[in-house]
Order: structure tokens, then C-alpha cells, then sequence
């Protein structure tokens, strides 16, 4: 199961869905996909955040956000 947690200071993001099997699951993909696309729009409008990552696992910390990163922030939470 994907467990995502959403706060001031963090976006995190682990487990796999098990939808499909491991390596060809579209739900992972999609998570995957949509975290690292939250992560770079928010480095390209100029926010200071960092993104840690590995298996199974990202967490954007969230150092400073602008007006435009609080704003994205949101938009994640509504999507997840």
C-alpha cells in the first residue's frame, strides 16, 4: 500500500500500490510520476526544496515555498 503524508514541512510518499506486479504497476507509475512532476515544477519556480529518494520512497522537504509552491502544495493534496 502507498501511504502519502502532506504537511508544512514535507511531501512523503512510500510503499508500492500492489496493483500490478512489481516493475509493470501503472499506480506506482502514475504516483511516481506525479511526485517527481510536483518536485521539479516546484524547483523551476524558484522554491528551495529538496527531494530524497530510493525504492518505494520520496520525500520532497519543503525549506521555503513561495506563493506559486504553496499553491502547488495544494493542488498535490487535492490530487492524492
Amino acid at each position: 500500500m502507498t501511504t502519502i503524508i502532506v504537511n508544512d514541512d514535507f511531501i512523503e510518499v512510500k510503499g508500492h500500490a500492489e496493483y500490478g506486479e512489481y516493475g509493470k504497476d501503472i499506480v506506482c507509475a502514475a504516483i511516481s510520476t506525479l511526485t517527481e512532476a510536483t518536485y521539479n515544477y516546484l524547483k523551476c519556480t524558484k522554491n528551495k526544496v529538496i527531494l530524497e529518494e530510493k525504492d518505494a520512497y520520496y520525500k520532497i522537504i519543503l525549506e521555503e515555498l513561495n506563493e506559486v509552491g504553496n499553491a502547488i502544495k495544494m493542488e498535490f493534496i487535492r490530487m492524492v
